[in-house]
This record gives C-alpha cells, sequence and structure tokens, in this order.
C-alpha cells in the first residue's frame, strides 16, 4: 500500500467555485474499467505528449521533479506524473475529490500526498516548493480578477525558474460551446460556473499573474467533436478523435499554457 496520505490545511470558503457544486459532482466514482480507460485516453492523447515534451525540455526528465496539481479531481496528470517517478502532491478543496484521488493512488500502487486547500485561500503552506504546477479545467471557473488571482496561485507556489501547466477549455471552440449550451438551457450542466478562455485573456492574465515567459496551444477539435456530439448521437466514440486536425489552432477543445517563473 503506498505511503499516501491526507493533510488537512486552513482554507478559506470558495467564493467562485462553488463548494457545493463540485462535492456533487466528486460523489459520482467511475468504475474501474472506465477510470482505466480514462487515463489511457490521457496518456495516449496530445495534450499528455505535449506537456511531457515541454517537462522533459526545461528539466531534462520528469523523475524526481516535485509537482502539485491544484484543484486536482482525480489527478489524472499526477497519475501519469507518478509513474515517471515525480514526487506527487494533489491539492483540492473537495474532501470526496481528495478521496477519490487517495483510492484511486492506492488502486494504482502509487506514492502522493494529498491536501486539503483553495487556490483563493492562504498558500503559504505550499509557497515556492515546487518546480512543476498543474491545473486541468480549474481556472476557468473564476470570474473577473479572480481569474488573475487562479493564476497567480500557480505562479506563488513555485520555485525560481519553476514551470506552471495549465489547461482550460477553448472559447474559440464551436463544438464545445454549442454543448455547453445545449446542456445549460436543459438545466443538465453540471459543473456551475464555466467561462472558457481565449488565448489573449490566458496569456494577458499569465503575465499579469507574474509568469515571464508564456506559451500556449490550442489541441483536440477531433475530440470535441467525437466526445460532445458523435459519442451521444452514434453510441460510440470515433477511432479518429484523437488524432490532429488543421483546425486545433483555431478551435481546438482546450488551452494548454506554459508559464515559466
Amino acid at each position: 500500500m503506498p505511503a499516501s496520505q491526507v493533510v488537512i490545511s486552513p482554507s478559506t470558503p470558495a467564493d467562485a467555485r462553488d463548494e457545493a457544486v463540485w462535492e456533487r459532482v466528486w460523489q459520482h466514482q467511475p468504475s474501474v474499467s472506465k477510470d482505466q480507460a480514462l487515463l489511457d485516453r490521457e496518456a495516449n492523447g496530445p495534450r499528455w505528449r505535449l506537456i511531457v515534451d515541454r517537462l522533459e525540455s526545461t528539466f531534462g526528465t520528469v523523475r524526481g521533479l516535485k509537482t502539485i496539481e491544484l484543484g486536482c479531481g482525480r489527478g489524472d496528470l499526477s497519475v501519469l506524473l507518478a509513474r515517471r517517478g515525480a514526487d506527487v502532491t494533489l491539492l483540492d478543496q473537495s474532501d470526496s475529490a481528495l478521496a477519490q484521488a487517495r483510492s484511486r493512488f492506492d488502486r494504482l500502487g502509487l506514492d502522493a500526498r494529498f491536501e486539503r486547500g483553495n487556490l483563493l485561500g492562504a498558500l503559504d503552506p505550499w509557497r515556492g516548493r515546487f518546480d512543476v504546477v498543474l491545473s486541468v479545467g480549474v481556472v476557468e471557473h473564476f470570474r473577473r480578477t479572480d481569474r488573475t488571482r487562479a493564476l497567480a496561485a500557480h505562479h506563488k507556489v513555485l520555485r525560481s525558474d519553476g514551470l506552471a501547466v495549465v489547461s482550460v477549455p477553448h472559447a474559440r471552440c464551436i463544438p464545445y460551446r454549442w454543448w455547453k449550451l445545449y446542456l445549460e438551457l436543459r438545466g443538465w450542466w453540471p459543473y456551475g460556473l464555466e467561462i472558457p478562455y481565449t488565448k489573449r485573456e490566458l496569456q494577458a492574465r499569465a503575465r499579469a499573474a507574474g509568469f515571464e515567459a508564456i506559451e500556449t496551444h490550442a489541441l483536440s477539435f477531433r475530440q470535441s467533436l467525437a466526445d460532445h456530439w458523435c459519442k451521444r448521437l452514434f453510441g460510440r466514440r470515433p477511432t479518429w478523435a484523437d488524432e490532429r486536425s488543421i483546425l486545433d489552432g483555431m478551435m481546438g477543445l482546450v488551452l494548454v499554457m506554459f508559464g515559466w517563473r
């Protein structure tokens, strides 16, 4: 059994991410087979390949890097980092999310540290401690200046010359925007406030948060078509879902930003 542990640290109430919303989201736990399929898809997808490339070009190797995933949920990226020998920490404000993440790491025989906190709260216990900070699907759940504050939280936990990896939904992705609107109109949207980013806004807010060098990529247009429409209309995910498209840069599903401190 891995030496994972949950550390409860002081956190302030979230004012942009409704805690009740996320407790409801994380009450559902996928089956082991579905969970493994989700991990495999991430591991074989363009986002993870790009992240590994930037980590290796920045640090030479992933092994031994001290990483923290903010708003970790079940910790997809942290699992993949731990498999490559990183020293991983996961932080979330949801007790249910942390419980799922710990259960997953224990099942996979991976070591990790789990901490409770929120991005707009006091992050002093983690200030300047990490080589790499990551978040997936987190900072779009804030509005106005809190969007910059959420990115500044990434900057705060990094060591000098550290790297932030931030993945958010892309505002220019038409299949995603129509899918989200459809669910909202039907009353089925489960994730509360979600405001996707343009490249321009993400880069501007990252600069305001203190990042000195910034690189942004749009990825996975075909994944958006496959997951948001084809799978629901035809009952299966097309084999071309994870292939690159000439439309990625214009309207890919996700933006991945790398910010160097």
